[in-house]
């Protein structure tokens, strides 16, 4: 079995078959393993056993006593680091080894989540949004599925909201979610031809307040700067523009062909991958020349992508960004990214201060990602 364990073993298979993959490898990321230890008190060993036994349908732990602890008391930790973007992560095999939400246990979670969602309907503005949302200046842009409207508290002198018809945002069609991302861009321009100086879009979805949304209704967030992009943008174009300038290489596209190499690229032409040092659970990137609003492969693989991860993996809350380059330049790519935040009815953060100032602490295998989105079916 895939598992991102065996990325050592794997980069070192690439030495022997694929020279030119193994060393742009080396240029770009680090990769190091090493095992942790510890000891578990005979008075802890059935809780441990119980905390951590892998279960069947019916609740029985199905590992012996002996399997659980001694996984426990030794822990290989995997870490990946991004020497051009500063991106890292940890896989722990205790955590990378748990296995995937159960049939029963994703129906049941389904089911609270709609009837949450059901439940927030009573007295929401944004299913009302012409009525119950302020405007842009220039007044709003109606697409087929959504609308836009002005900010309230803004993030920045231009930040408006798509908002879409329908209540549930986990309930959409390769049709709405490209009529989502066609009408946040379609706002783009308008901005841009009402004021030449703003030419740097952003396009950010937080589904469910989990995911950082303050309304529950489906809804998307436009945004465009001037000057300078946005902060991690920014800082995406300095290492792009300092990489092609020290190697003479695409940053994104030596990115994109060393996940190939490594089993992890989606099936296709578009190029996307499930990332080797996600910021969060589930992190899959994809890098496109077009733009998304007019490339209906790259509108396509975004909707497998989410489709899979609702539908098939039982994500109810996650964050989507599309960083896009200024208007009239053709150095930076579109780099959509994509990123599970975990399940609404867990009180416990998914986000810490290792993440936010360590490396990133991964439960979810990018190879199980993988296989995943490319053996999904969606209608």
């Amino acid at each position: 079995m895939n598992s991102i364990l065996d990325l050592e073993e794997r980069v070192n298979r690439l030495k022997k078959e694929d020279e030119d993959s193994f060393r742009l490898f080396n240029n770009i990321f680090h990769v190091s393993s090493a095992t942790g230890n510890l000891k578990i008190p005979p008075s802890f060993k059935e809780k441990v056993h119980t905390y951590f036994g892998n279960k069947d349908d019916s609740g029985k732990i199905i590992e012996s006593k002996n399997e659980v602890i001694e996984g426990i008391q030794t822990q290989e930790v995997i870490k990946t680091y991004n020497k051009w973007t500063g991106e890292g992560s940890l896989f722990n095999s205790l955590r990378a080894s748990r296995p995937g939400m159960k049939p029963q246990e994703k129906s049941q979670e389904q089911k609270k989540v709609q009837e949450y969602i059901e439940k927030s309907k009573e007295n929401c503005d944004f299913c009302q949004a012409e009525k119950y949302t302020p405007e842009d200046i220039f007044g709003r842009i109606q697409g087929e599925h959504c609308i836009t409207g002005a900010n309230i508290a803004k993030y920045d002198a231009w930040s408006s909201m798509v908002f879409f018809k329908k209540h549930n945002p986990l309930d959409f069609t390769q049709e709405e979610l490209s009529d989502y991302i066609e009408t946040g861009f379609k706002w783009f321009k308008k901005v841009n031809n009402h004021d030449k100086q703003f030419t740097s879009p952003l396009f950010i979805w937080n589904c469910l307040p989990k995911a950082g949304a303050s309304q529950i209704h489906g809804h998307a967030q436009v945004l465009i700067t001037k000057s300078v992009h946005y902060a991690k943008t920014q800082f995406l174009r300095k290492n792009f523009r300092s990489y092609m300038q020290l190697t003479g290489r695409n940053l994104f596209r030596d990115t994109y062909n060393i996940h190939k190499a490594l089993g992890l690229a989606l099936d296709g032409d578009v190029n996307g991958f499930a990332s080797l040092t996600p910021l969060k659970e589930k992190e899959f990137i994809i890098i496109s020349r077009d733009n998304p609003s007019t490339n209906e492969d790259v509108k396509e693989a975004v909707y497998r992508v989410l489709r899979c991860y609702i539908d098939e993996l039982g994500v109810n809350s996650f964050n989507l960004a599309i960083s896009c380059p200024s208007f009239g330049e053709t150095f930076l790519p579109y780099v959509i990214r994509i990123v599970d935040r975990g399940s609404i009815f867990k009180q416990v953060a998914d986000i810490g201060a290792m993440e936010l100032y360590g490396s990133s602490v991964i439960s979810d295998d990018p190879y199980n990602v993988i296989k995943a989105v490319n053996e999904f079916k969606h209608d």
